[in-house]
């Protein structure tokens, strides 16, 4: 093996780690080419590209299974909280929270409190299923999300409401006014032991019948939040049930926190955020942001350990080949040792 030869290889064992390349001719002529390597600029949009595409992926996915667009909502006071002391809990709809929104298209789509107590249906703490719905159907109106008491259904007569949710449920958990039967209402609906604060809820269906004095009445869901004391359909204007024309979707899903970002940054906030949202949030920032810094430090620690351990190793063998060259040759000694010898055995003429 010429020295040219020697060289070469060891050039490619050493050199590869360092992004770089010697090809020799076995005559000691090499050249060194190089990789270039990517500006900051580069990697700085290759790395967004990458962030983009993911967050992208993310938002799509959530469309496919939402049917809405956007598919998160954040919420904005604490009608839904299971707290007196204004304390969040992961699971349950709270102050700041990102709620993911699923379509509705039409009333057997939604659950409520009433079958959920009977099925086993739960969602965010409690029986049946949380919808957002737009106040009287109006679009300008701020959606507001709460929980699907019971559904009433006006009968044939539209003096009376049927109200099938009752027909199941134990006789110890609700009545109605005397003279009213689960599918003739017109007085008051009573539920007993209800939410995570075993209230009791009533329902003047005989209220909500004057509100369409003149008109009509419609068919549609009584709504509560779960820190209210009241149900939505109460008061004046609000005393329609709610329709499922006026529904946006029903909540599935939610990233807790986040949502207090949004709600800062627009001045949108309407009641106080919970002083354990706030800790929690800034805690989940700081792992983002400190998580990749953390995993790309062990994994280029990594790669450089390997990469001197590989530099080592070529160095211990160019050295190993170094030593057997320098070593003399046995049998190129010995060959001109005996031809010596014979040359002082050989008789000389004597003139």
């Amino acid at each position: 093996m010429g020295d040219g030869s020697l060289m070469s290889t060891v050039s490619i064992l050493y050199w590869s780690f360092s992004l770089g390349v010697v090809t020799g001719d076995g005559a000691g002529n090499g050249t060194e080419t190089r990789r270039k390597r990517p500006s900051q600029m580069v990697l700085f949009l290759r790395d967004a590209g990458i962030a983009f595409a993911f967050v992208a992926s993310v938002l799509l996915i959530m469309y496919a299974y939402t049917g809405l667009w956007p598919p998160l909502v954040v919420v904005e006071s604490d009608s839904m909280m299971h707290s007196e002391d204004n304390t969040s809990y992961v699971g349950v709809i709270d102050t700041g929270d990102m709620v993911l929104v699923k379509d509705v298209d039409s009333a057997d789509d939604v659950t409520t409190y009433l079958r959920g107590f009977v099925d086993g249906h739960r969602t965010y703490g409690d029986y049946g299923d949380v919808i957002v719905y737009k106040k009287r159907g109006l679009d300008t109106a701020t959606p507001i999300i709460h929980r699907a008491v019971l559904y009433l259904e006006v009968n044939s007569d539209h003096d009376s409401y049927r109200c099938e949710g009752l027909v199941d449920l134990p006789e110890t958990k609700w009545t109605v006014t005397a003279g009213d039967s689960w599918d003739d209402i017109t007085g008051m609906i009573t539920i007993f032991d209800y939410g995570y604060n075993h209230d009791t809820v009533t329902v003047n269906v005989g209220s909500i019948l004057n509100a369409f004095r003149g008109s009509t009445p419609s068919s549609g869901f009584i709504t509560k939040g779960d820190h209210n004391r009241w149900i939505d359909q109460t008061f004046g204007d609000n005393s329609a049930p709610v329709e499922t024309d006026w529904i946006v979707g029903k909540a599935r899903g939610e990233i807790p926190w986040f949502g207090l970002l949004k709600l800062w940054i627009t001045d949108s906030l309407e009641s106080e955020a919970p002083d354990n949202s706030v800790r929690n949030l800034w805690i989940a920032i700081a792992i983002i942001l400190i998580a990749p810094i953390t995993i790309d430090v062990l994994l280029t620690y990594r790669i450089r350990k390997k990469i001197a351990k590989r530099r080592e190793i070529a160095r211990r063998e160019y050295e190993t080949e170094l030593q057997k060259q320098e070593q003399p040759d046995d049998d190129s000694s010995a060959s001109v040792a005996d031809e010596t010898d014979l040359d002082a055995e050989k008789p000389r003429d004597i003139t």
